[in-house]
């Protein structure tokens, strides 16, 4: 299967399916690639009630246990025995990221020292439900951060992967950092991953003796060598893709009538100028407009909020007006700019649709992405069911669980490997390497 046939395939159902267990779940967005790997989750955590109630509506199986872990782990364990007596073959973790991520602001600030070292320790909170389950594999990932972010413990500071090892008494982790590009997803997205096998399993000598690790070798490349690929372009993706053209300069124009999820936010006036005047496939941003829209010069120096020939505003430049005196607004070289078609989108996050976040303007037409392209970009399948989030007008809750999310197309790629491992085939060809 490769990962267009992936996208639009019907959702699977595997009668052997292997029996699962989620924490931190969202929207279930990362539990779907391991669910069409054919794992069965029969438990589902989450915090948030909207995310909770999206991941029921496409998990209907599972029981879902909304609340803070720290209260709620007790029950996540009673509702997995009483749905089975089977040992839990996956534990899979995905805490929030905001904490770690380097695209929070409030990261690294003193007086948010607390509430960081809180979120950091989310990992943390599922020791008590592996103690208790004792699954075969438990598979947690993040954002690359995570392998480094240190947290208070005692007089002294320890990095969180390294508490959590430690706490793991009765197993052996794997702890590596992935680039979704690698796997042909056309989106760069460096994540790190934790992969804890218990130390009876039969295979885990073979593993260790020939340095190999627990997920899938790339098989694509930024510089592809021997039989990997190049990176697939955000270019060829959305050729590919072939998605009806959008534009924001009006509600009309900037919503499709046969997708609702295929729409984009509407820019009026000189909004509208700062993503229409960046020339199309140039990865320009909108600082770089030389052209005055009032006296029509081509050659007005960056930097400047002001045409120096005629006096007036630059209105396709990011502009405030403040007191009567026009300022470009503060942001990074990245800000208010294209996304290069000749390379993988940039990160998909829970900004997508802010104009001003880092590379957030299509390629070629006058908008961001819509939530479909983000959708299809994170390889979130076509049979997922956003109908919840539409008919509720929750649509930027989609937005941000597609953000959040591990891609699908790699959990499933994982959850083919790990279901080998568990069957004690050791896919040696299949497996990256330490």
């Amino acid at each position: 299967m490769d990962l267009s046939e992936f996208l639009f395939q019907p959702k699977r159902q595997v009668k052997d399916a292997l029996p699962a267990v989620s924490l931190f779940s969202g929207a279930g967005l990362s539990d779907v690639g391991y669910d069409q790997s054919g794992f069965n989750f029969l438990a589902q955590s989450e915090l948030d009630p909207n995310r909770a109630t999206l991941c029921g509506m496409n998990f209907p199986q599972a029981v879902s246990v909304v609340g803070d872990l720290r209260d709620t782990w007790q029950t996540v364990v009673a509702k997995y025995k009483n749905r089975t007596s089977e040992q839990l073959c996956l534990l899979s973790v995905t805490p929030p990221c905001q904490g770690m991520s380097s695209s929070n602001p409030g990261r690294g600030k003193a007086s948010d020292s607390k509430f960081r070292d809180r979120r950091n320790r989310l990992l943390l909170e599922a020791i008590p439900v592996i103690t208790e389950l004792e699954p075969r594999l438990v598979v947690a990932e993040n954002v690359t951060q995570a392998l480094s972010e240190a947290i208070q413990v005692g007089d002294r500071l320890r990095k969180v992967v390294e508490a959590f090892s430690e706490e793991l008494k009765n197993y052996h982790l794997f702890a590596g950092i992935v680039q979704m590009a690698d796997y042909g997803i056309p989106q760069l997205r460096k994540r790190s991953i934790l992969v804890a096998v218990r130390r009876d399993a039969p295979w885990l000598p073979q593993l260790l003796d020939r340095n190999l690790l627990p997920w899938p070798r790339p098989t694509h490349a930024e510089r592809p060598v021997d039989s990997l690929l190049p990176w697939v372009s955000l270019e060829t993706w959305l050729n590919k893709m072939s998605y009806p053209s959008l534009d924001a300069q009006s509600k009309e124009t900037a919503h499709d009538v046969i997708d609702p999820l295929h729409f984009v936010p509407v820019y009026e006036g000189d909004r509208y100028l700062w993503v229409a005047d960046v020339p199309p496939h140039s990865g320009r941003n909108a600082y770089q407009n030389s052209n005055c829209r009032s006296c029509g010069r081509q050659d007005v120096p960056e930097g400047m909020a002001l045409c120096p020939f005629c006096g007036k505003p630059m209105r396709n430049r990011p502009y405030v007006r403040e007191n009567g005196t026009y300022r470009l607004i503060k942001g990074f070289d990245s800000s208010y700019r294209r996304m290069p078609p000749s390379r993988p989108a940039p990160t998909v996050t829970t900004a997508s649709s802010h104009l001003g976040s880092d590379y957030r303007i299509h390629p070629w037409e006058n908008r961001v992405l819509s939530i479909r392209e983000c959708a299809d970009l994170q390889t979130v399948p076509r049979f997922y069911s956003w109908d919840w989030a539409v008919s509720t007008r929750h649509t930027y809750l989609a937005r941000q669980v597609i953000g959040e999310a591990l891609p699908p197309w790699f959990s499933y790629l994982h959850g083919e490997i790990l279901r080998a491992l568990l069957s004690n085939h050791v896919p040696v060809g299949e497996l990256a390497h330490s």
